[in-house]
């Protein structure tokens, strides 16, 4: 039964209401000053609603210090910063990733501000180093309490031009570095009662021409991520999937991309791998299921297919197509 008195209680009012501490209702909507509507409203009741889901989140926080903490694909970008963010708050990290000179750096880098961290240079792609270099990185701190599946490469180009090596690269990387990882962590996992992130991209929710390929690889992230929530139930692990916004990484500089056209320019607006990081280090905390970015684009293709295909097309191939291919060799 909802108390009588909340169809007129002020916002401080129904803050001493709630079930953690004395909340506050976020600024953002606006309501500071304002006295709550009646119960009959709509917007009562999305306030409601949307205090409770934050009160629950924040009796559910997962502390993030002292947790031992895997990151693939850390030797830069958003794993990098994921790694120093993590390291701040207190957690073990161990560094992972094919080059091994940008490890060591980045190791260097956060001990010398006194942090934990160590590495273990591995190559996804390779299941028997996976095998080798997963229980290596567990022994290093007794265990694992997170995985963070962060490795994986782009291509840009039409479907109808990637190579069988550059094709068998991605789908290595990107689908099976995950699960080899996951496969190898998963018995750590189950004695922590830890937990699995896999980075996916926001296009994984809606392809965009060029790079539909790298897209589709991110699209079976998701669906490994949803099977492995309730497959991993049993075991009290818990998975997190994160579709992150186009950020700025080296992930474009290296991208597999068709020899016959050059890589474009990235776009001027991307999101920094540090903002990225602390984004994703709250979806831990917070334990959540799923977190896509920009999830306007997401509403819009959903709402607006045949508008947003006009647009891509406009946008992408048509300036693809104008650039005078560049032919090996000449």
């Amino acid at each position: 039964m909802v108390p009588s008195r909340w169809p007129h209680a002020s916002v401080g009012d129904y803050g001493r209401l709630s079930s953690v501490g004395n909340a506050r209702l976020p600024k953002t909507l606006g309501l500071t000053q304002k006295r709550m509507p009646h119960l009959g409203s709509l917007r009562c009741w999305f306030i409601i609603i949307q205090q409770t889901l934050e009160d629950c989140e924040m009796l559910s926080m997962r502390d993030i210090a002292g947790q031992r903490i895997l990151i693939t694909g850390a030797s830069s970008g958003i794993g990098a910063a994921l790694a120093q963010n993590l390291a701040r708050q207190g957690a073990r990290v161990i560094v992972s990733a094919r080059r091994q000179d940008r490890l060591q750096s980045v190791v260097q880098n956060l001990q010398q501000e006194g942090l934990v961290a160590h590495m273990v240079p591995m190559d996804v792609r390779d299941p028997d180093q996976v095998t080798a270099s997963v229980p290596q990185a567990a022994q290093i701190f007794g265990g694992l309490d997170i995985l963070i599946n962060n490795a994986g490469i782009a291509y840009f180009g039409e479907v109808s031009s990637i190579s069988p090596t550059s094709l068998k690269d991605l789908i290595d990387t990107n689908i099976y570095g995950v699960i080899y990882t996951t496969q190898s962590a998963v018995s750590y996992l189950a004695e922590s009662h830890g937990m699995v992130v896999n980075l996916s991209s926001t296009l994984s929710k809606r392809a965009l021409p060029l790079l539909t390929l790298y897209a589709g690889t991110k699209s079976m992230v998701n669906a490994l991520s949803d099977g492995l929530r309730v497959e991993l139930r049993h075991y009290s692990i818990h998975v997190l999937n994160y579709c992150a916004p186009e950020t700025e990484t080296e992930l474009h500089d290296n991208s597999l991309h068709d020899s016959n056209h050059p890589l474009p320019s990235p776009r001027r607006h991307r999101a920094a791998p540090d903002v990225v990081a602390r984004h994703i280090i709250r979806a831990i905390r917070q334990e959540r299921r799923e977190v896509v970015a920009n999830a306007g684009f997401v509403w819009m293709a959903r709402l607006m297919p045949n508008v947003v295909d006009t647009i891509a097309y406009r946008r992408i191939m048509l300036p693809y197509w104008r650039e005078p291919p560049h032919h090996s060799g000449s």
